[in-house]
């Protein structure tokens, strides 16, 4: 017992324990592989220069010494993280360390070449905006008490019905309503089963997600594509004056199609709504104790209801994104896994409208840089090769799953989530 107790004093002492050792040699290994990336990933003359279009050239870099200096501070970061007076600061050491890693894989992948960085940040906000939409669909839903996978399915449902109705009725606006509605539509049907007839919450949203894929795929063949109401076109970017001169910002926030904006507006209402008003503090309270809620007048039920429901209508818009915003035609599966990241990116954003786009921005980044690296096509250290395309469109999905892995156990979702609520 003796043993045992200094042991336990021991380690309080030293505030170590295995999750500090493995993110410690984590972190000396990534210093180690930046490092590595530039002594044998890059050459003495290098530079990395990244630009602006209106701008011309931003700065520019001396490719392997800056790798150097960042393994440099990555080895500093490992040291301080052994160090107990400093575990106040950690998640700042976190978060920098993130960026440091981040912006070493840029200079090696733009060394000798150069990089539109505005450009890549705009292409991350783009790829980010209906995982954002998919993420705040998903957060009304489950903070209200409703588990949501059904996002894919929704999503999907809403870019087929944004090109039926744009096609139709010869107007890009009518299409993204219609697409509003239809996935609000697909989310009531969730609701109804969840809620009204208890269906396991998970089966109800993977039969939406099957139906979607289905009847989308069966309209498309045997009714749009017949009629020769396929492509009904795309929305054009709205410039706004002034703004959009603003150097770097102007052009990545001002310089948008429609869908961003909404986006971007509906992430302001949606935190403000959930977190600031008393709608929201009861839609929370149907999520966290549904019986507490009732004995205080609020409808469960009804509250639940609404709140898929207005879910699924934002839902339809992240679908009309991909068709009408971006391609400006349907294709079938053509949302291709989307509201599962969005899923992923609500969790990460710990069911928080900021958290989720916050988070909905590191995978849109992951699109970007894939795009980006087959662009620049950088070469490999030692094997001297590029790295295969597939292996580059894949980067979005592997880091959905490291990211969603490494929050098993460190998020709460809300208490009563999934769980059917009875009147007594």
């Amino acid at each position: 017992m003796a043993v045992q107790a200094r042991t336990a004093d021991v380690s309080r002492a030293t505030g170590l324990n295995r999750r500090d050792l493995f993110i410690t040699v984590s972190v000396l290994l990534l210093g180690t592989a930046i490092v590595l990336l530039g002594s044998l990933g890059t050459e003495a003359g290098d530079r990395a220069t990244f630009t602006d279009q209106a701008l011309g050239t931003l700065f520019s870099l001396p490719s392997q010494s800056t790798l150097y200096a960042i393994g440099a501070l990555c080895f500093l970061v490992a040291g301080l993280r052994l160090y107990r007076g400093l575990s106040s600061v950690r998640m700042a050491l976190g978060l920098m360390l993130a960026f440091l890693a981040v912006f070493a894989f840029l200079v090696w992948m733009s060394s000798g070449k150069s990089l539109n960085l505005p450009g890549m940040m705009k292409a991350t906000l783009l790829a980010a905006t209906p995982l954002t939409l998919g993420a705040m669909c998903g957060l009304l839903c489950e903070r209200s008490g409703i588990i949501n996978i059904a996002i894919e399915g929704m999503m999907l449902s809403g870019a087929f019905a944004a090109v039926a109705f744009a096609a139709i009725f010869d107007n890009l606006w009518i299409g993204l309503l219609g697409a509003c509605l239809v996935g609000g539509l697909m989310a009531a049907f969730h609701a109804v089963l969840s809620i009204k007839y208890k269906v396991d919450q998970i089966v109800s949203g993977t039969v939406i997600n099957m139906l979607a894929v289905g009847a989308t795929r069966f309209l498309n063949i045997r009714v749009l594509e017949p009629a020769g109401l396929s492509t009904p076109g795309h929305f054009e970017t709205i410039r706004i004056p002034l703004l959009a001169d603003i150097p770097i910002v102007g052009p990545l926030l001002f310089d948008n199609q429609p869908t961003v904006y909404i986006m971007l507006i509906l992430l302001v209402v949606v935190n403000y709504v959930v977190f600031f008003t008393p709608w929201g503090l009861r839609m929370r309270a149907c999520g966290e104790h549904p019986r507490a809620a009732d004995t205080v007048g609020v409808h469960v039920n009804r509250m639940r209801y609404i709140s898929v429901i207005v879910g699924g209508l934002i839902a339809g818009i992240g679908g009309a994104y991909f068709s009408i915003g971006m391609v400006g035609t349907f294709e079938d599966g053509m949302t291709r896994g989307q509201g599962f990241v969005a899923l992923a990116a609500m969790i990460f954003g710990n069911w928080n409208p900021i958290g989720g786009f916050l988070a909905a921005l590191l995978f849109g980044f992951a699109n970007a840089l894939q795009v980006k690296m087959q662009i620049l096509q950088p070469i490999l250290p030692i094997v001297n090769v590029t790295i295969p395309p597939e292996f580059l469109q894949m980067a979005p999905y592997i880091l959905t799953i490291i990211v969603v892995a490494g929050l098993v156990g460190r998020v709460r979702p809300p208490a009563q989530e999934g769980k059917p609520y009875e009147k007594q």
